[in-house]
Formats: C-alpha cells, sequence, structure tokens
C-alpha cells in the first residue's frame, strides 16, 4: 500500500470523477443529448483511472486508458437498460 497522501488523493480524484460523471450523463439525459453522453464522460474516467491508480499503486496511463474506456460504456449501458425497462413498462417491444 501506499503512502497516506497518495490514499487520500487517490479516493478524491475516484469521487469528484464519480460525481462528474453521474452529474453530467443525468445533465445530458435531462436536456434530452444522451446519445453524446460517452464523449463527455471521458474526461472523468480518466479521473477515476487516475485516482485508482494512484491510490492502489497501479500503472498511471494503463489506468487512464482503461477508465475512459470503462466509463463511457458503463454510462452506456446503463441507459440502454434504463430505455429498455422503460419500454418494457409501457408494453412496447
Amino acid at each position: 500500500m501506499g503512502e497516506p497522501v497518495a490514499l487520500v488523493v487517490g479516493v478524491v480524484l475516484v469521487l469528484i470523477g464519480a460525481v462528474g460523471a453521474t452529474t453530467t450523463q443525468r445533465w445530458l439525459e435531462s436536456q434530452g443529448r444522451a446519445s453524446v453522453a460517452p464523449l463527455f464522460l471521458l474526461p472523468f474516467g480518466v479521473l477515476i483511472g487516475s485516482g485508482a491508480a494512484i491510490a492502489r499503486g497501479w500503472d498511471l496511463a494503463t489506468s487512464m486508458v482503461v477508465g475512459a474506456i470503462l466509463v463511457p460504456v458503463v454510462g452506456a449501458a446503463g441507459r440502454l437498460f434504463e430505455v429498455r425497462r422503460a419500454r418494457r413498462r409501457r408494453g412496447e417491444r
């Protein structure tokens, strides 16, 4: 495990990235622009990946790339499931 300061900085970066991604996704959905959300989520994925790397002592560049890929994918998948669930409730297919 790394230094306590690195752990705190890493956790703060992860929290900022997660809160930013959540609020951005919700804001874009409320504006009717959910289709562009993955592009807007990229910087938050980088923050989450870098925070995790700093806190855990992982490779910084790799973690940033993985975060930049996974956060938009998770956001898009969550939106897809939400839309499908809403359609099922309305009786559409």
